[in-house]
């Protein structure tokens, strides 16, 4: 490994998303199991599942001292193993227990700050008090729904209203462009948003029952969001597509302004396209990340500060 003083920042990786991961990176690195070390600052990292800042690298004597350090710089931290596994969760027992994190579905939910620690050899400690994604590894630890969702899309979705930190108000006036069978549809009906689900397929029965949703079958991309007379609080769209044709449908969406947010799944197909990703990256306040229960996609975020 390079020299460990020189770390900056790291990256967790997916295992399918790691090559992806060093793609975008593109600097000076050391990559060990699903730890990506760089000794350059973080950069945006779609396919980071989550991103470490504020490195600090410290011996330490025993397995108390340890604890010691990392207590003395926060209250919740968790055990990256790489090595010297043991040894680590010795460690991680000497600490604060964290706070249950499996919680049923709510996007307000409120994390406490959790330091992450590995260990580099037996008597060295890596610690970062900073971390891009609040659950530990970028994990979604939100009960799952396994009676009334009509697939596991709703995962996804959550995730992301999680990650933006929001969710639709009662009564808010939603699209779900290529809703078919409705796990989203789902989602946004269950958090009191009034839901029109565009498909050229129908919903799921169930879900095209529920109060609140209107079934308008049709394709998503002959809507033209110009030429609707009212805003569109959430425009969604979990559409299997080329990625340029996403990016068409988000552009046409951003630049009639009629939508007040954005999630759009970008579905990867064979190599990783990073001329739309980058494309997408550069639209003003947007974000685009490999979300824990994306698969080979990238979600795109909008608006996000």
């Amino acid at each position: 490994m390079q020299s460990c003083q020189s770390i900056k920042s790291v990256y967790v990786a997916k295992p399918e998303c790691l090559p992806a991961l060093q793609q975008e990176i593109g600097r000076c690195f050391t990559v060990k199991d699903s730890l990506l070390f760089s000794a350059e600052p973080a950069i945006e990292a779609c396919f980071a599942l989550d991103i470490w800042e504020d490195i600090e690298v410290l011996p330490f004597a025993s397995i108390s001292e340890a604890a010691r350090i990392l207590r003395a710089h926060g209250r919740f931290w968790y055990f990256h193993p790489l090595e010297y596994v043991r040894r680590g969760r010795l460690i991680e027992e000497q600490l604060p227990k964290l706070p249950e994190l499996h919680t049923p579905f709510r996007p307000d939910i409120q994390v406490p700050a959790i330091g992450a620690f590995t260990l580099i050899d037996r008597n060295t400690l890596l610690l970062a008090t900073k971390r891009l994604k609040k659950w530990p590894d970028g994990k979604s630890f939100f009960v799952e729904d396994r009676v009334n969702p009509p697939n596991r899309a709703y995962l996804k979705l959550w995730e992301a209203l999680f990650v933006m930190g929001r969710s639709p108000e009662k009564g808010a006036r939603v699209f779900d462009l290529g809703a078919s069978p409705g796990g989203w549809t789902w989602v946004m009906q269950s958090l009191g948003a009034q839901v029109t689900a565009v498909d050229k397929a129908a919903l799921d029965p169930k879900i095209a029952a529920l109060p609140g949703v209107t079934c308008l079958q049709q394709s998503a991309f002959s809507i033209e969001p110009a030429t609707l007379t009212e805003k569109v609080d959430w425009v969604l769209s979990d559409i299997a597509c080329y990625p340029a044709r996403a990016l068409q449908l988000i552009e046409k969406w951003i630049d009639s302004e009629r939508a007040g947010n954005l999630i759009f799944t970008i579905k990867l197909q064979g190599e990783t396209d990073f001329t739309v990703l980058n494309t997408l990256r550069k639209i003003p306040n947007a974000r685009v990340l490999n979300l824990y229960w994306n698969k080979h996609e990238a979600t795109f975020l909008y608006p996000v500060p």
